[in-house]
């Protein structure tokens, strides 16, 4: 039977070092000094949507929850950064409960020597390389189809994205034939399977820069890897199950 596999991508931050007029962003206060790409893979992806719209319903049925502000918002959707309090505690407790669940970031700390040397002083350069090392991360190789899924958040290409992914499959298993894998760049709001991607990133983000490691540690055991890029002088560090992640290990985040 063919293998099948769903990635859904995310992410947190920004890839921008500039404002408009090319006033540089890295001298300001609102300055973000992180981009981080997170991927989640699944393989019966149906279960995990209906899992997720169940989840919502649930919610919005419940009269601890249902008077609840944001919720009442057309079209809302789980998005951590604008989620209630009790909402977040909630929709992490499900994710907890989730068996097949695991997820890959790329934390890429804005540094503007390397993104000038590395990236040209394109952003879009530094967001499509951080996305081909996150899928990187994953073995491509023993899947018959990957179904690829990219938020469209930033200014997003198709071909950009369709590059990042063969990229990677070339690098590791020689799968060069784009017919080993499909690429749509979607919105988030259409498609709740990338709501579980927003949290993860959210609970690292939240560990990184306020130093509250509660909800990353309920869900540490589903990070299958973190890939800290430019960590070590820009040699890279990745944490995984043998070596989890923790701020005491990784050298200062520049944190404004």
């Amino acid at each position: 039977m063919e293998k099948q596999l769903y990635f859904f991508i995310d992410e947190s931050g920004d890839p921008n070092f500039y404002a408009k007029r090319k006033r540089p962003l890295w001298t300001e206060p609102t300055f973000e000094p992180l981009l981080m790409l997170g991927m989640v893979v699944v393989e019966n992806r149906k279960v995990l949507r209906q899992a997720i719209l169940n989840f919502q319903n649930q919610l919005l049925t419940d009269p601890l929850f249902n008077t609840i502000h944001s919720l009442n918002k057309p079209n809302w959707y789980l998005h951590a950064s604008q989620d209630h309090a009790d909402v977040r505690l909630k929709f992490i407790e499900f994710l907890r409960e989730q068996p097949h669940i695991k997820c890959y970031i790329v934390i890429g700390r804005k540094i503007p020597e390397i993104f000038h040397n590395k990236h040209n002083g394109k952003a879009a350069e530094f967001y499509f390389d951080l996305l081909n090392k996150l899928l990187t991360l994953f073995e491509f190789d023993g899947v018959d189809q990957h179904m690829l899924f990219l938020s469209g958040r930033q200014s997003n290409t198709e071909e950009r994205f369709v590059n990042a992914v063969r990229k990677a499959m070339q690098r590791q298993s020689g799968l060069a034939s784009d017919t080993h894998f499909k690429c749509r760049i979607i919105p988030s709001s259409d498609y709740p399977e990338l709501s579980v991607v927003d949290y993860f990133l959210w609970v690292l983000n939240r560990y990184i820069t306020q130093g509250d490691k509660r909800y990353f540690a309920a869900l540490e055991n589903k990070f299958d890897c973190i890939y800290d890029v430019y960590e070590e002088e820009g040699k890279g560090r990745i944490y995984n199950a043998s070596n989890a992640f923790d701020l005491a290990k990784a050298s200062k985040f520049i944190i404004k």
